[in-house]
């Protein structure tokens, strides 16, 4: 049910400016804050290391990637959350109702925050962002009620409404040139939810699913408050923009948005169609995925817990390589690479009912005897969901990168408000159709209509494109 609900950071969004740079180091915040380092072609060739450097010198980027991380760590809980929902008495319908209802919420809150990033000072909102996450994490950590568990996904959904400028108060001031890594790096803060998991599976041992992943929300949530007081204690303020006078508040909203929204068509049309369909794709496989295979092809919690695992393992140095190959080679490039996997791991969930496993059984019990559960490996279910999850979480970093290469920095949050409108709007109609597809037909069928619709996006991404012709990318070169 959440896997639009992302983080209240860049997603899946800080005071040394090295001498490669060629300009004077940030010696205050605040100066830090409004001061952006040397774009493409105003600087020499540089390393990692060195763009690291560069990436790390404002002091806000620092601050706001630990908070960041902290709260990547914990969704990888999300991941069961509707094997919960129908452990405690949900059912597949009602719960992609209920994710349906909560996408379509979370797609108008983007709008609006949209808007309200651009207008009020974006420090306060990266701070409600995260405390809005902290209040719905406890609330699922403590009830089990129906009427309370839409409250807390609802106060997730509505998180929206802050975290377009949450998102946009990095995003403005990370240098173009090394954007691709910096973004990589929020992402990767995905890789500590090994140490969640961990935690999560130790319960499991003294504990029955439901309450161990009710204690992990609450230690999640008490988590995040303290992340809010670090981000209201140590994040510099942001300048926001003035309405013009004698322009209501609706007709300047309207304005904006649609102003951000020809921007966007013209500069990015390509984006906007795949984006769609991959919205709709995506919602699809990951309502039926981990339901499908625990409820019909039989994989234990244990070794859900180890699919969940495995790609925070392997996503971290793949991100950073895909963020460096979009920065020195061209997104579109790094687009293919990403989405041609994605019709395989389609397909191969499809086969897991015949070949359920690709090792002989010897080595699969060996497995299974040896740790609990690590005999998911070997199995058709664990090679498709978690080189989907990988690929996920890739090419959702090539597409902000993207928006953040090509999108004047001004309207930055009201371009994202519009790019993730269209996002969780189209992936709001997915978790309803898995419900209907599981509860009327074969759960196998759903990942048909999945297969189909990637094949439909790899054509329009070498077709069509992702950017206008008049805006394509050239490579930096460094």
């Amino acid at each position: 049910m959440e896997e639009h609900a992302q983080d209240p950071t860049p997603s899946q969004d800080d005071n040394l400016v090295t001498k490669v740079s060629g300009t004077r180091p940030i010696d205050s915040e605040e100066e830090g804050l409004n001061t952006r380092l040397p774009d493409k072609g105003t600087r020499p060739r540089v390393g990692m290391r060195n763009s690291l450097r560069l990436v790390f010198s404002w002091h806000n980027y620092r601050i706001y990637l630990l908070t960041a991380w902290v709260f990547s760590a914990f969704t990888s809980i999300w991941s069961f959350f509707n094997l919960y929902l129908l452990a405690i008495g949900w059912q597949y319908l009602t719960i992609g109702a209920a994710s349906t209802f909560v996408g379509a919420l979370a797609a108008v809150s983007r709008l609006v925050g949209g808007y309200v990033g651009d207008s009020v000072d974006r420090k306060k909102l990266s701070v409600i962002a995260m405390m809005m996450a902290a209040v719905y994490h406890i609330i699922i950590g403590l009830f089990t009620d129906f009427t309370l568990i839409l409250v807390g996904l609802t106060i997730l959904a509505t998180m929206d409404i802050a975290k377009g400028g949450s998102s946009a108060y990095i995003m403005e001031n990370i240098p173009k040139e090394d954007s691709g890594l910096a973004l990589s790096l929020f992402t990767a803060g995905r890789s500590l939810g090994i140490v969640v998991l961990v935690a999560f599976g130790a319960l499991m041992t003294v504990m029955e699913f439901g309450s161990g992943l009710r204690l992990m929300y609450l230690v999640a949530g008490v988590s995040l408050l303290l992340c809010t007081l670090v981000r209201e204690r140590y994040l510099s303020s942001s300048k926001k923009r003035q309405r013009p006078s004698g322009v209501s508040l609706w007709q300047d909203f309207l304005h904006e948005n649609r102003h951000a929204a020809r921007l966007l068509l013209s500069v990015m049309p390509g984006v906007l169609l795949v984006v769609i369909v991959d919205a709709l794709s995506d919602a699809i496989f990951q309502f039926g995925a981990l339901l499908y295979a625990k409820e019909y092809l039989g994989v234990s919690i244990s070794g859900i817990t180890v699919i969940v695992l495995v790609p925070l393992i392997v996503s971290v140095p793949l991100l950073v390589k895909v963020g460096r190959v979009s920065d020195r080679r061209g997104v579109r490039r790094a687009a293919f690479g990403v989405y041609s996997v994605m019709p395989v791991c389609a397909a191969l969930l499809m086969l897991a009912p015949v070949f359920p496993y690709w090792m002989p059984a010897p080595i699969v019990e060996l497995a299974e005897t040896a740790v609990t559960g690590l005999s998911v490996v070997f199995s058709t279910p664990f090679l498709s969901i978690v080189m989907k999850d990988v690929n996920d979480v890739l090419w959702g970093l090539v597409l902000i990168t993207l928006i953040q290469k090509k999108l004047p920095i001004r309207d930055t949050a009201k371009i994202l408000a519009v790019f993730w409108f269209v996002v969780y709007l189209f992936a709001s109609i997915g978790p309803f159709v898995g419900g209907l597809v599981f509860t009327y037909a074969q759960p196998s069928q759903l990942f048909a209509i999945v297969l189909i619709l990637n094949l439909i996006i790899l054509g329009m991404i070498t077709k069509v494109g992702l950017v206008a012709a008049n805006a394509e990318e050239v490579p930096t070169a460094r």
